[in-house]
Protein backbone atom coordinates (compact mmCIF):
# COMPACT_ATOMS: atom_id res chain seq x y z
CA UNK A 1 0.00 0.00 0.00
CA UNK A 2 1.09 3.53 -0.54
CA UNK A 3 1.09 7.31 -0.43
CA UNK A 4 1.22 9.70 -3.52
CA UNK A 5 3.14 12.63 -2.55
CA UNK A 6 1.92 15.75 -3.94
CA UNK A 7 4.59 16.91 -7.05
CA UNK A 8 7.62 15.40 -6.27
CA UNK A 9 7.97 11.70 -3.94
CA UNK A 10 6.41 8.92 -2.97
CA UNK A 11 5.92 8.34 0.40
CA UNK A 12 6.81 5.23 1.53
CA UNK A 13 4.62 4.41 4.31
CA UNK A 14 4.97 2.01 7.45
CA UNK A 15 2.78 -0.85 7.53
CA UNK A 16 1.52 -1.34 11.36
CA UNK A 17 -1.05 -3.58 10.85
CA UNK A 18 -3.54 -4.50 13.05
CA UNK A 19 -4.14 -8.32 14.25
CA UNK A 20 -8.60 -9.43 12.71
CA UNK A 21 -9.79 -10.53 16.32
CA UNK A 22 -12.87 -12.22 14.21
CA UNK A 23 -12.92 -15.31 12.18
CA UNK A 24 -12.91 -14.59 7.92
CA UNK A 25 -16.26 -12.98 7.03
CA UNK A 26 -17.61 -11.81 3.86
CA UNK A 27 -17.04 -13.21 0.41
CA UNK A 28 -16.95 -16.36 -1.13
CA UNK A 29 -15.06 -19.24 -0.10
CA UNK A 30 -14.20 -22.66 -1.11
CA UNK A 31 -16.90 -24.93 -0.42
CA UNK A 32 -14.78 -28.14 -0.65
CA UNK A 33 -11.23 -28.32 0.04
CA UNK A 34 -8.39 -30.54 1.34
CA UNK A 35 -8.46 -31.25 4.93
CA UNK A 36 -4.95 -29.63 5.25
CA UNK A 37 -5.72 -26.35 3.45
CA UNK A 38 -6.78 -23.78 5.34
CA UNK A 39 -7.89 -19.89 4.83
CA UNK A 40 -5.51 -17.48 6.57
CA UNK A 41 -5.35 -13.70 6.18
CA UNK A 42 -3.77 -10.32 7.10
CA UNK A 43 -4.89 -7.08 7.56
CA UNK A 44 -3.47 -4.00 6.48
CA UNK A 45 -4.15 -0.31 7.12
CA UNK A 46 -6.19 1.58 4.36
CA UNK A 47 -3.88 4.32 5.04
CA UNK A 48 -1.24 2.94 2.54
CA UNK A 49 -2.55 3.45 -1.08
CA UNK A 50 -2.55 1.25 -3.89
CA UNK A 51 -4.20 1.45 -7.03
CA UNK A 52 -7.10 3.59 -7.49
CA UNK A 53 -6.02 7.87 -6.74
CA UNK A 54 -8.67 9.51 -4.33
CA UNK A 55 -10.18 12.45 -4.46
CA UNK A 56 -7.50 14.88 -3.56
CA UNK A 57 -5.04 13.50 -6.33
CA UNK A 58 -2.21 12.48 -3.84
CA UNK A 59 -3.77 9.00 -2.22
CA UNK A 60 -4.32 5.91 -3.77
CA UNK A 61 -6.27 3.14 -1.74
CA UNK A 62 -6.51 -0.90 -1.78
CA UNK A 63 -9.59 -1.94 -4.01
CA UNK A 64 -11.16 -5.24 -3.71
CA UNK A 65 -9.65 -7.78 -5.95
CA UNK A 66 -6.10 -6.08 -5.59
CA UNK A 67 -3.31 -8.86 -5.27
CA UNK A 68 -0.32 -9.59 -3.17
CA UNK A 69 2.49 -12.29 -3.36
CA UNK A 70 3.44 -13.58 -0.22
CA UNK A 71 6.54 -15.96 1.06
CA UNK A 72 6.88 -17.58 4.17
CA UNK A 73 10.40 -18.63 5.61
CA UNK A 74 10.32 -21.52 8.60
CA UNK A 75 12.79 -21.39 11.08
CA UNK A 76 15.13 -24.35 9.43
CA UNK A 77 15.24 -21.75 6.16
CA UNK A 78 12.38 -23.43 4.23
CA UNK A 79 9.56 -21.99 2.44
CA UNK A 80 6.70 -23.40 3.15
CA UNK A 81 4.86 -20.59 1.11
CA UNK A 82 6.45 -19.61 -2.03
CA UNK A 83 4.95 -16.55 -4.29
CA UNK A 84 1.33 -17.59 -2.71
CA UNK A 85 -1.37 -14.81 -4.50
CA UNK A 86 -3.29 -13.16 -1.76
CA UNK A 87 -6.31 -10.95 -3.11
CA UNK A 88 -8.29 -8.18 -1.06
CA UNK A 89 -11.23 -9.53 0.30
CA UNK A 90 -12.83 -6.72 1.79
CA UNK A 91 -12.84 -3.29 4.18
CA UNK A 92 -12.97 -3.73 8.30
CA UNK A 93 -16.29 -2.04 9.21
CA UNK A 94 -14.92 1.29 10.13
CA UNK A 95 -12.99 1.25 6.49
CA UNK A 96 -9.52 1.80 8.51
CA UNK A 97 -8.21 -1.97 7.11
CA UNK A 98 -7.92 -4.19 4.32
CA UNK A 99 -7.87 -7.54 4.89
CA UNK A 100 -6.31 -10.09 2.17
CA UNK A 101 -6.91 -13.90 2.14
CA UNK A 102 -5.70 -17.51 0.40
CA UNK A 103 -6.30 -20.88 1.24
CA UNK A 104 -3.12 -22.64 2.04
CA UNK A 105 -1.85 -25.73 3.76
CA UNK A 106 -1.56 -25.10 7.07
CA UNK A 107 1.38 -23.55 8.98
CA UNK A 108 2.73 -25.35 11.97
CA UNK A 109 3.59 -23.02 15.16
CA UNK A 110 7.05 -21.42 14.20
CA UNK A 111 8.55 -18.25 14.05
CA UNK A 112 8.56 -17.25 9.84
CA UNK A 113 10.12 -14.47 7.89
CA UNK A 114 7.67 -13.04 5.68
CA UNK A 115 8.19 -11.29 1.74
CA UNK A 116 5.80 -9.71 0.04
CA UNK A 117 5.37 -8.29 -2.90
CA UNK A 118 2.29 -6.42 -5.22
CA UNK A 119 0.87 -6.51 -7.78
CA UNK A 120 1.90 -10.03 -8.53
CA UNK A 121 4.59 -10.63 -10.38
CA UNK A 122 4.82 -11.79 -14.40
CA UNK A 123 7.46 -14.83 -13.37
CA UNK A 124 8.33 -16.33 -9.86
CA UNK A 125 11.75 -18.38 -9.82
CA UNK A 126 12.17 -19.02 -6.22
CA UNK A 127 12.54 -15.42 -4.24
CA UNK A 128 13.03 -14.08 -7.83
CA UNK A 129 10.40 -12.20 -9.09
CA UNK A 130 10.52 -10.19 -12.40
CA UNK A 131 7.91 -7.59 -13.88
CA UNK A 132 7.42 -6.19 -17.46
CA UNK A 133 7.49 -2.79 -17.51
CA UNK A 134 5.76 -2.62 -20.46
CA UNK A 135 5.87 0.04 -23.59
CA UNK A 136 2.18 0.34 -24.18
CA UNK A 137 0.27 1.83 -20.94
CA UNK A 138 -2.94 3.31 -20.55
CA UNK A 139 -1.65 6.66 -19.09
CA UNK A 140 -3.71 5.94 -16.12
CA UNK A 141 -2.50 5.61 -12.38
CA UNK A 142 -2.68 2.22 -12.81
CA UNK A 143 -0.89 -0.42 -9.98
CA UNK A 144 -0.14 -2.96 -12.11
CA UNK A 145 3.45 -0.68 -12.94
CA UNK A 146 3.25 0.45 -9.35
CA UNK A 147 5.61 -2.28 -7.96
CA UNK A 148 6.23 -2.32 -4.54
CA UNK A 149 8.57 -4.83 -2.40
CA UNK A 150 7.66 -5.49 1.53
CA UNK A 151 10.77 -5.17 4.03
CA UNK A 152 10.74 -9.05 5.41
CA UNK A 153 9.59 -9.51 8.73
CA UNK A 154 9.22 -12.08 10.98
CA UNK A 155 5.89 -12.82 13.40
CA UNK A 156 4.03 -16.32 13.75
CA UNK A 157 2.08 -18.54 11.52
CA UNK A 158 -1.04 -17.37 9.50
CA UNK A 159 -4.04 -17.87 11.02
CA UNK A 160 -7.82 -17.63 10.16
CA UNK A 161 -8.02 -15.04 12.72
CA UNK A 162 -5.31 -12.71 11.10
CA UNK A 163 -1.38 -12.38 11.67
CA UNK A 164 0.04 -8.82 12.80
CA UNK A 165 2.88 -7.95 10.28
CA UNK A 166 5.14 -4.99 10.49
CA UNK A 167 6.79 -3.86 7.41
CA UNK A 168 7.58 -1.27 5.03
CA UNK A 169 6.41 -1.68 1.70
CA UNK A 170 8.75 0.19 -0.48
CA UNK A 171 8.05 1.86 -4.02
CA UNK A 172 10.28 0.58 -6.92
CA UNK A 173 9.23 2.66 -9.87
CA UNK A 174 9.68 6.02 -10.90
CA UNK A 175 6.38 7.98 -12.16
CA UNK A 176 6.15 10.83 -14.82
CA UNK A 177 2.98 12.99 -14.17
CA UNK A 178 2.31 14.88 -17.57
CA UNK A 179 -0.01 17.82 -17.40
CA UNK A 180 -1.89 19.55 -19.92
CA UNK A 181 -2.72 22.32 -18.92
CA UNK A 182 -5.43 24.69 -20.04
CA UNK A 183 -5.39 25.93 -23.59
CA UNK A 184 -1.72 23.85 -23.87
CA UNK A 185 -3.42 20.98 -26.58
CA UNK A 186 -2.01 22.89 -29.16
CA UNK A 187 -2.98 19.61 -31.69
CA UNK A 188 -6.38 20.86 -31.75
CA UNK A 189 -8.02 17.44 -31.29
CA UNK A 190 -8.64 14.51 -28.36
CA UNK A 191 -5.80 12.21 -28.67
CA UNK A 192 -5.94 8.92 -28.12
CA UNK A 193 -2.09 7.73 -28.25
CA UNK A 194 1.04 9.81 -26.99
CA UNK A 195 4.31 8.31 -28.24
CA UNK A 196 7.61 9.52 -25.71
CA UNK A 197 11.47 8.67 -26.59
CA UNK A 198 13.66 8.68 -24.24
CA UNK A 199 17.35 9.05 -24.34
CA UNK A 200 17.86 6.22 -22.41
CA UNK A 201 16.29 2.87 -21.59
CA UNK A 202 13.15 3.19 -19.51
CA UNK A 203 11.42 0.28 -19.61
CA UNK A 204 11.47 -3.57 -20.34
CA UNK A 205 11.76 -6.45 -17.72
CA UNK A 206 12.99 -5.86 -13.84
CA UNK A 207 13.63 -8.89 -11.72
CA UNK A 208 14.07 -8.23 -7.36
CA UNK A 209 15.02 -10.97 -4.61
CA UNK A 210 12.10 -10.22 -2.19
CA UNK A 211 14.05 -11.35 0.65
CA UNK A 212 16.21 -7.97 0.08
CA UNK A 213 14.07 -5.28 -1.41
CA UNK A 214 17.41 -2.58 -1.53
CA UNK A 215 19.75 -4.98 -3.17
CA UNK A 216 20.02 -3.38 -7.25
CA UNK A 217 17.59 -5.10 -9.52
CA UNK A 218 18.40 -6.73 -12.72
CA UNK A 219 17.57 -5.22 -16.25
CA UNK A 220 16.63 -7.18 -19.28
CA UNK A 221 14.90 -6.64 -22.91
CA UNK A 222 15.09 -2.56 -22.19
CA UNK A 223 13.47 0.08 -24.92
CA UNK A 224 13.41 4.06 -24.63
CA UNK A 225 10.11 4.39 -26.19
CA UNK A 226 6.91 4.36 -24.26
CA UNK A 227 3.46 4.49 -26.32
CA UNK A 228 0.06 5.72 -24.13
CA UNK A 229 -2.94 4.45 -25.87
CA UNK A 230 -6.49 5.02 -24.62
CA UNK A 231 -9.28 4.62 -26.29
CA UNK A 232 -11.60 7.38 -24.06
CA UNK A 233 -8.17 9.87 -25.10
CA UNK A 234 -6.70 12.72 -23.23
CA UNK A 235 -7.38 16.73 -23.65
CA UNK A 236 -6.09 20.07 -22.63
CA UNK A 237 -6.66 19.34 -18.57
CA UNK A 238 -5.52 16.13 -18.67
CA UNK A 239 -3.06 14.38 -16.52
CA UNK A 240 -1.13 10.99 -17.72
CA UNK A 241 0.75 8.83 -16.01
CA UNK A 242 3.64 7.01 -17.17
CA UNK A 243 5.95 4.53 -15.08
CA UNK A 244 9.40 4.12 -16.10
CA UNK A 245 12.78 2.31 -14.29
CA UNK A 246 14.35 4.38 -11.98
CA UNK A 247 17.44 5.54 -13.86
CA UNK A 248 19.40 8.27 -15.15
CA UNK A 249 18.05 10.53 -18.11
CA UNK A 250 20.22 12.89 -19.87
CA UNK A 251 19.03 14.01 -23.19
CA UNK A 252 16.66 15.20 -25.35
CA UNK A 253 13.22 13.48 -25.25
CA UNK A 254 11.05 13.61 -28.57
CA UNK A 255 6.87 13.17 -28.55
CA UNK A 256 3.89 13.25 -30.21
CA UNK A 257 0.46 12.90 -30.22
CA UNK A 258 -2.11 11.29 -32.21
CA UNK A 259 -5.75 10.03 -32.64
CA UNK A 260 -7.71 7.80 -35.01
CA UNK A 261 -6.90 9.78 -38.46
CA UNK A 262 -4.41 12.57 -37.36
CA UNK A 263 -1.10 12.68 -36.14
CA UNK A 264 0.95 15.89 -34.65
CA UNK A 265 4.23 17.27 -35.39
CA UNK A 266 7.18 16.09 -33.76
CA UNK A 267 8.60 18.25 -30.58
CA UNK A 268 11.75 17.94 -27.95
CA UNK A 269 13.05 19.19 -24.65
CA UNK A 270 16.21 18.73 -22.93
CA UNK A 271 15.75 16.65 -19.29
CA UNK A 272 18.54 15.99 -17.13
CA UNK A 273 17.00 13.98 -14.11
CA UNK A 274 17.83 10.83 -11.71
CA UNK A 275 14.36 8.89 -12.07
CA UNK A 276 14.70 7.93 -8.23
CA UNK A 277 12.21 5.01 -7.36
CA UNK A 278 9.63 5.83 -5.05
CA UNK A 279 9.53 9.23 -6.73
CA UNK A 280 7.36 11.46 -9.22
CA UNK A 281 8.78 13.81 -11.98
CA UNK A 282 6.10 16.77 -12.72
CA UNK A 283 5.69 17.53 -16.25
CA UNK A 284 4.16 20.13 -17.68
CA UNK A 285 3.41 19.68 -21.48
CA UNK A 286 1.73 21.50 -24.40
CA UNK A 287 1.09 19.27 -27.05
CA UNK A 288 2.62 19.63 -30.67
CA UNK A 289 0.66 21.61 -33.55
CA UNK A 290 -0.96 19.05 -35.97
CA UNK A 291 1.51 17.74 -38.62
CA UNK A 292 0.54 18.77 -42.27
CA UNK A 293 0.88 15.07 -43.57
CA UNK A 294 -2.10 13.24 -45.53
CA UNK A 295 -1.65 9.21 -45.68
CA UNK A 296 -3.54 6.27 -47.19
CA UNK A 297 -3.00 2.88 -45.52
CA UNK A 298 -3.67 0.19 -48.00
CA UNK A 299 -3.53 -3.68 -47.56
CA UNK A 300 -4.48 -6.74 -49.01
CA UNK A 301 -7.53 -9.18 -48.13
CA UNK A 302 -8.08 -12.69 -49.68
CA UNK A 303 -5.76 -13.77 -52.61
CA UNK A 304 -7.92 -15.05 -55.26
CA UNK A 305 -5.34 -15.41 -57.40
CA UNK A 306 -3.53 -17.98 -56.17
CA UNK A 307 0.22 -17.41 -56.15
CA UNK A 308 1.49 -14.25 -54.23
CA UNK A 309 1.59 -11.07 -55.89
CA UNK A 310 5.51 -9.34 -55.53
CA UNK A 311 4.40 -5.78 -55.92
CA UNK A 312 1.72 -3.51 -56.60
CA UNK A 313 1.04 -0.16 -58.55
CA UNK A 314 -1.58 2.20 -57.21
CA UNK A 315 -3.26 3.81 -60.17
CA UNK A 316 -5.94 7.11 -59.36
CA UNK A 317 -9.29 7.55 -61.60
CA UNK A 318 -7.16 9.26 -64.30
CA UNK A 319 -5.01 6.36 -64.53
CA UNK A 320 -1.94 7.92 -63.00
CA UNK A 321 0.51 5.97 -61.24
CA UNK A 322 0.77 6.95 -57.44
CA UNK A 323 3.05 4.78 -56.23
CA UNK A 324 4.40 0.59 -56.60
CA UNK A 325 4.73 -1.36 -53.11
CA UNK A 326 6.71 -4.97 -52.82
CA UNK A 327 4.89 -7.21 -50.69
CA UNK A 328 5.69 -6.95 -46.84
CA UNK A 329 4.86 -9.24 -43.83
CA UNK A 330 3.18 -6.38 -42.12
CA UNK A 331 -0.01 -5.99 -44.93
CA UNK A 332 0.95 -2.25 -44.35
CA UNK A 333 1.12 -0.18 -47.42
CA UNK A 334 0.90 3.85 -47.07
CA UNK A 335 0.72 6.65 -49.80
CA UNK A 336 2.25 9.67 -47.84
CA UNK A 337 1.79 13.74 -48.84
CA UNK A 338 3.22 16.13 -46.82
CA UNK A 339 2.28 19.98 -46.53
CA UNK A 340 -0.36 21.54 -48.64
CA UNK A 341 -3.11 19.26 -50.19
CA UNK A 342 -6.12 19.87 -52.26
CA UNK A 343 -8.50 16.86 -52.42
CA UNK A 344 -11.58 17.80 -53.98
CA UNK A 345 -10.59 15.89 -56.90
CA UNK A 346 -10.78 12.44 -55.29
CA UNK A 347 -13.44 12.58 -53.46
CA UNK A 348 -15.58 9.33 -53.90
CA UNK A 349 -13.32 8.32 -57.01
CA UNK A 350 -11.79 4.82 -57.89
CA UNK A 351 -7.81 3.82 -57.13
CA UNK A 352 -6.91 0.62 -59.13
CA UNK A 353 -4.88 -1.70 -57.67
CA UNK A 354 -2.65 -3.40 -59.77
CA UNK A 355 -0.91 -6.62 -59.04
CA UNK A 356 2.06 -7.85 -60.39
CA UNK A 357 2.71 -11.76 -59.30
CA UNK A 358 5.43 -14.35 -61.48
CA UNK A 359 2.60 -15.58 -63.88
CA UNK A 360 0.38 -12.55 -64.01
CA UNK A 361 -1.15 -9.27 -64.06
CA UNK A 362 -4.35 -9.04 -62.12
CA UNK A 363 -6.29 -5.27 -61.26
CA UNK A 364 -9.20 -4.58 -58.90
CA UNK A 365 -10.65 -1.45 -57.91
CA UNK A 366 -11.49 0.14 -54.55
CA UNK A 367 -14.19 3.23 -53.74
CA UNK A 368 -12.23 6.04 -51.96
CA UNK A 369 -15.37 7.45 -50.09
CA UNK A 370 -15.01 10.84 -49.04
CA UNK A 371 -11.15 12.07 -47.89
CA UNK A 372 -10.21 14.49 -45.34
CA UNK A 373 -6.93 16.37 -45.66
CA UNK A 374 -4.03 15.89 -43.31
CA UNK A 375 -5.49 12.93 -41.71
CA UNK A 376 -4.66 9.33 -41.98
CA UNK A 377 -7.00 7.11 -44.26
CA UNK A 378 -7.16 3.89 -43.64
CA UNK A 379 -8.76 2.22 -46.57
CA UNK A 380 -10.69 -1.28 -46.93
CA UNK A 381 -8.25 -4.08 -47.66
CA UNK A 382 -8.52 -4.92 -51.57
CA UNK A 383 -8.82 -8.52 -52.51
CA UNK A 384 -6.55 -10.15 -55.42
CA UNK A 385 -8.84 -11.09 -57.57
CA UNK A 386 -8.83 -14.60 -59.80
CA UNK A 387 -6.98 -14.69 -62.84
CA UNK A 388 -10.35 -15.27 -64.58
CA UNK A 389 -14.07 -15.46 -63.33
CA UNK A 390 -17.73 -15.36 -64.71
CA UNK A 391 -20.90 -16.09 -62.98
CA UNK A 392 -23.50 -14.88 -65.68
CA UNK A 393 -25.09 -12.78 -62.83
CA UNK A 394 -25.42 -9.80 -64.99
CA UNK A 395 -25.52 -11.20 -68.73
CA UNK A 396 -29.26 -10.15 -70.02
CA UNK A 397 -31.07 -13.27 -70.88
CA UNK A 398 -30.52 -15.03 -74.76
CA UNK A 399 -30.53 -17.43 -76.89
CA UNK A 400 -28.52 -18.80 -80.03
CA UNK A 401 -31.85 -19.79 -81.55
CA UNK A 402 -30.57 -23.49 -81.27
CA UNK A 403 -30.01 -24.58 -77.69
CA UNK A 404 -33.46 -25.39 -77.20
CA UNK A 405 -34.87 -26.72 -80.41
CA UNK A 406 -38.35 -28.48 -80.71
CA UNK A 407 -39.30 -32.14 -80.14
CA UNK A 408 -41.04 -34.06 -82.50
CA UNK A 409 -40.96 -34.57 -85.70
CA UNK A 410 -39.09 -30.90 -87.16
CA UNK A 411 -35.04 -31.90 -87.42
CA UNK A 412 -32.46 -29.29 -86.23
CA UNK A 413 -29.67 -30.18 -88.27
CA UNK A 414 -27.61 -26.52 -88.16
CA UNK A 415 -24.23 -26.79 -86.21
CA UNK A 416 -24.49 -23.10 -85.39
CA UNK A 417 -21.58 -20.69 -84.55
CA UNK A 418 -21.42 -16.87 -83.30
CA UNK A 419 -20.13 -14.93 -80.80
CA UNK A 420 -21.84 -14.19 -77.32
CA UNK A 421 -21.33 -10.03 -77.91
CA UNK A 422 -23.92 -10.96 -80.77
CA UNK A 423 -26.36 -11.49 -77.84
CA UNK A 424 -25.85 -9.59 -75.09
CA UNK A 425 -24.26 -6.23 -74.85
CA UNK A 426 -22.05 -6.41 -71.76
CA UNK A 427 -18.74 -5.70 -72.04
CA UNK A 428 -17.43 -8.16 -70.05
CA UNK A 429 -18.36 -11.32 -72.50
CA UNK A 430 -16.25 -9.89 -75.21
CA UNK A 431 -14.13 -12.75 -76.69
CA UNK A 432 -16.35 -15.61 -75.95
CA UNK A 433 -17.63 -17.47 -79.12
CA UNK A 434 -19.75 -20.56 -79.29
CA UNK A 435 -22.60 -22.26 -81.28
CA UNK A 436 -26.27 -24.04 -79.58
CA UNK A 437 -26.24 -22.32 -76.29
CA UNK A 438 -28.14 -19.61 -74.50
CA UNK A 439 -28.02 -17.77 -70.88
CA UNK A 440 -30.55 -16.91 -68.20
CA UNK A 441 -31.30 -16.73 -64.47
CA UNK A 442 -27.08 -16.23 -63.80
CA UNK A 443 -25.78 -19.11 -65.28
CA UNK A 444 -25.52 -20.72 -69.60
CA UNK A 445 -25.84 -24.28 -71.24
CA UNK A 446 -25.00 -25.97 -74.23
CA UNK A 447 -27.39 -28.11 -76.16
CA UNK A 448 -26.30 -31.50 -78.13
CA UNK A 449 -28.81 -32.13 -80.20
CA UNK A 450 -29.37 -35.96 -80.59
CA UNK A 451 -31.72 -36.99 -84.39
CA UNK A 452 -32.00 -40.91 -85.21
CA UNK A 453 -33.85 -42.83 -87.64
CA UNK A 454 -33.93 -46.29 -89.11
CA UNK A 455 -30.87 -47.11 -87.17
CA UNK A 456 -28.44 -44.18 -87.56
CA UNK A 457 -28.21 -41.05 -85.34
CA UNK A 458 -26.84 -37.36 -85.88
CA UNK A 459 -25.68 -35.69 -82.57
CA UNK A 460 -25.02 -31.98 -83.11
CA UNK A 461 -22.93 -31.27 -80.16
CA UNK A 462 -23.09 -27.52 -78.28
CA UNK A 463 -19.93 -25.81 -77.48
CA UNK A 464 -18.44 -22.58 -76.04
CA UNK A 465 -14.93 -20.90 -75.54
CA UNK A 466 -13.96 -18.29 -73.59
CA UNK A 467 -11.80 -15.27 -73.71
CA UNK A 468 -7.97 -15.47 -74.06
CA UNK A 469 -6.52 -15.91 -70.22
CA UNK A 470 -4.74 -12.29 -71.28
CA UNK A 471 -4.04 -11.08 -67.85
CA UNK A 472 -1.27 -14.06 -67.78
CA UNK A 473 2.38 -12.40 -68.75
CA UNK A 474 3.43 -12.76 -72.26
CA UNK A 475 6.25 -15.41 -72.65
CA UNK A 476 5.14 -17.53 -69.55
CA UNK A 477 3.20 -20.69 -68.92
CA UNK A 478 1.52 -21.45 -66.04
CA UNK A 479 -0.52 -24.29 -64.40
CA UNK A 480 -3.76 -23.59 -63.77
CA UNK A 481 -6.73 -24.64 -61.38
CA UNK A 482 -10.44 -24.20 -62.84
CA UNK A 483 -13.27 -24.76 -60.60
CA UNK A 484 -16.92 -24.13 -61.82
CA UNK A 485 -20.23 -25.90 -61.01
CA UNK A 486 -22.59 -27.69 -63.73
CA UNK A 487 -25.24 -29.62 -64.30
CA UNK A 488 -27.75 -31.75 -67.11
CA UNK A 489 -31.21 -31.89 -68.66
CA UNK A 490 -32.84 -33.87 -71.24
CA UNK A 491 -35.83 -33.95 -73.11
CA UNK A 492 -36.69 -36.39 -75.71
CA UNK A 493 -38.98 -37.56 -78.40
CA UNK A 494 -39.08 -41.82 -78.97
CA UNK A 495 -35.35 -41.29 -78.28
CA UNK A 496 -35.70 -43.24 -74.54
CA UNK A 497 -32.05 -43.19 -73.11
CA UNK A 498 -29.14 -41.54 -73.17
CA UNK A 499 -26.73 -39.45 -70.79
CA UNK A 500 -25.40 -35.84 -71.14
CA UNK A 501 -21.17 -36.09 -71.64
CA UNK A 502 -19.10 -33.02 -70.38
CA UNK A 503 -16.20 -32.11 -72.41
CA UNK A 504 -14.03 -29.24 -70.67
CA UNK A 505 -10.18 -28.20 -71.80
CA UNK A 506 -8.62 -25.71 -73.52
CA UNK A 507 -6.88 -24.52 -76.62
CA UNK A 508 -5.04 -21.25 -77.87
CA UNK A 509 -7.32 -20.79 -81.27
CA UNK A 510 -8.65 -17.80 -81.72
CA UNK A 511 -12.09 -16.41 -83.19
CA UNK A 512 -15.22 -18.43 -83.18
CA UNK A 513 -14.71 -22.13 -82.82
CA UNK A 514 -18.05 -24.03 -83.77
CA UNK A 515 -19.05 -27.10 -81.81
CA UNK A 516 -17.93 -29.40 -85.08
CA UNK A 517 -14.52 -29.16 -83.75
CA UNK A 518 -12.90 -30.76 -80.90
CA UNK A 519 -11.32 -29.28 -77.94
CA UNK A 520 -8.25 -28.77 -78.62
CA UNK A 521 -6.65 -30.19 -75.23
CA UNK A 522 -9.15 -32.47 -73.52
CA UNK A 523 -9.12 -32.21 -69.25
CA UNK A 524 -12.44 -33.78 -68.99
CA UNK A 525 -13.71 -36.83 -71.92
CA UNK A 526 -16.98 -37.41 -72.32
CA UNK A 527 -17.78 -37.32 -68.30
CA UNK A 528 -21.21 -38.60 -67.97
CA UNK A 529 -23.52 -35.93 -65.91
CA UNK A 530 -25.00 -37.60 -63.02
CA UNK A 531 -27.53 -35.02 -61.64
CA UNK A 532 -29.81 -34.94 -65.02
CA UNK A 533 -32.38 -32.15 -63.03
CA UNK A 534 -30.40 -29.46 -64.18
CA UNK A 535 -31.68 -25.87 -65.46
CA UNK A 536 -30.87 -22.54 -65.16
CA UNK A 537 -31.27 -22.52 -61.22
CA UNK A 538 -29.71 -25.88 -60.71
CA UNK A 539 -26.18 -25.92 -61.38
CA UNK A 540 -24.64 -27.65 -58.29
CA UNK A 541 -22.10 -30.32 -59.02
CA UNK A 542 -18.72 -29.06 -58.24
CA UNK A 543 -15.83 -29.18 -60.89
CA UNK A 544 -11.77 -28.84 -59.71
CA UNK A 545 -9.50 -29.86 -62.20
CA UNK A 546 -5.61 -28.45 -63.24
CA UNK A 547 -3.46 -28.43 -66.15
CA UNK A 548 -0.37 -26.87 -67.73
CA UNK A 549 1.12 -25.21 -70.21
CA UNK A 550 -1.30 -22.27 -70.33
CA UNK A 551 -0.77 -18.74 -71.61
CA UNK A 552 -2.17 -15.73 -72.24
CA UNK A 553 -3.53 -17.08 -75.71
CA UNK A 554 -5.32 -19.93 -74.03
CA UNK A 555 -9.45 -20.31 -73.91
CA UNK A 556 -11.17 -22.81 -71.68
CA UNK A 557 -13.81 -25.00 -73.66
CA UNK A 558 -16.78 -26.72 -72.80
CA UNK A 559 -18.77 -28.78 -74.67
CA UNK A 560 -22.20 -30.97 -74.65
CA UNK A 561 -22.22 -34.57 -76.16
CA UNK A 562 -24.25 -37.58 -75.41
CA UNK A 563 -24.29 -41.18 -75.42
CA UNK A 564 -27.96 -41.81 -76.82
CA UNK A 565 -28.06 -44.82 -79.16
CA UNK A 566 -29.25 -44.95 -82.77
CA UNK A 567 -33.03 -46.32 -82.48
CA UNK A 568 -35.30 -46.76 -85.41
CA UNK A 569 -36.61 -43.33 -84.77
CA UNK A 570 -36.34 -40.11 -82.62
CA UNK A 571 -34.94 -36.77 -81.14
CA UNK A 572 -33.73 -35.18 -77.88
CA UNK A 573 -32.19 -32.54 -76.26
CA UNK A 574 -28.86 -32.89 -74.06
CA UNK A 575 -28.08 -30.19 -72.22
CA UNK A 576 -25.33 -29.07 -69.73
CA UNK A 577 -25.00 -25.93 -67.94
CA UNK A 578 -22.11 -24.27 -66.35
CA UNK A 579 -21.73 -21.53 -63.85
CA UNK A 580 -19.23 -20.13 -60.76
CA UNK A 581 -16.29 -20.04 -63.58
CA UNK A 582 -13.10 -19.14 -60.93
CA UNK A 583 -9.28 -19.32 -62.71
CA UNK A 584 -6.23 -19.30 -60.21
CA UNK A 585 -2.74 -19.65 -61.13
CA UNK A 586 -0.75 -22.61 -59.24
CA UNK A 587 2.32 -21.44 -57.56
Amino acid sequence: MRFLRTVLSVVVAAVAVVACGDEMEGGATSAVRPDDMVEVGFSVPMAVSRTAIADDGTTAYWTPGDKVALWAENSAGEYVVEGAPFSMRHYSAEYERALFTAIIPAMAEDTYRYAMCSPLPDAVNGTQVTYTVSAEQTGLYDGEHDIMLATPTQTGPLTAKGTDFNVVMRHKMHAVRIDIPEGRNLFGYRFTSFEITFPAPVVGDVTYDVTDPNAEPIYTNLSNVITVNNPEGFDAGDTIWVFVLPGTVDGNITYRVRNTDRRSEVASYYLARNMRSGHVTPIKMATPAMERYTSFHFSVGENYLGEDFNSFTIFDHNNTALGTFQRNDANDYVLEYKGEIDLSAYQNKYFTLTFDSTHAIVSATLNVGTLTPYTEHIMPSVDIPYLFEESFSDVSAFSDGHDDPANGFNGDSKNYSSWFSDYTSHSRMSGWSGGRYGCSSGSLRMCCRSETGLGSISNYRGRVDTPPMSKLKSGVTATLRVQFTYSAATRSYLLGSGNTLLNFGWTNSTGVIGPATNISNVVINNQVVGDATGSYTNVATPADVTFSGASNATRLSWMSDTDAPAALAGNANFWLYIDNIKVQVLP
